[in-house]
């Protein structure tokens, strides 16, 4: 099924639209972890704070998609910098994270369009490379723009 692009548009999000970054960030979370009870509350609070900060100083960029006045979808992107190497001499580099759509506006290319405008602002900002973790309900659009697996990382997780 795919929506008239007319029925929805995207724009960066600014401060203006704290609450509903929140509110979709609040619902991907949901999705992917059950929350423990009050942990909902500590996350939202939580991103606040982060938001308020990194969106006015570009430590984190967000494209909202709406549906008259409800943003129905979102998309973040958190750039860095590496020394310049081999195919990234900018050595800059973006990591996209809080990809999300609700549920009854999937299936429609309002997630392909909100990319297409991220991946867009990647390449004004001459980034060499994106990076994402998908869910496997977002590996095919992902893989259909280009993105491949890439099994050369480790990670690390400090313990208590």
């Amino acid at each position: 099924m795919s929506a008239n692009p007319a029925d929805w548009c995207i724009r960066k999000a600014g401060l203006e639209d704290l609450e509903q970054v929140v509110r979709l960030r609040l619902a991907l979370m949901c999705e992917l972890h059950a929350p423990a009870p009050g942990e909902l509350d500590a996350w939202a609070s939580a991103t606040r704070r982060y938001l308020m900060s990194a969106l006015p100083s570009g430590r984190f960029h967000v494209w909202l998609a709406f549906a008259g006045d409800e943003a129905v979808s979102c998309g973040g992107l958190s750039p860095f910098e590496r020394p310049p190497a081999p195919g990234n001499l900018s050595g800059l580099e973006g990591y996209i994270l809080n990809m999300y759509t609700v549920p009854t506006w999937r299936k429609r290319g309002v997630s392909r369009a909100l990319l297409a405008d991220l991946m867009a602002f990647a390449r004004e900002l001459g980034m060499g490379r994106l990076w994402l973790h998908a869910s496997d309900d977002g590996r095919s659009l992902y893989e259909s723009v280009g993105f491949a697996p890439n099994l050369t990382a480790l990670e690390w997780t400090p313990g208590p």
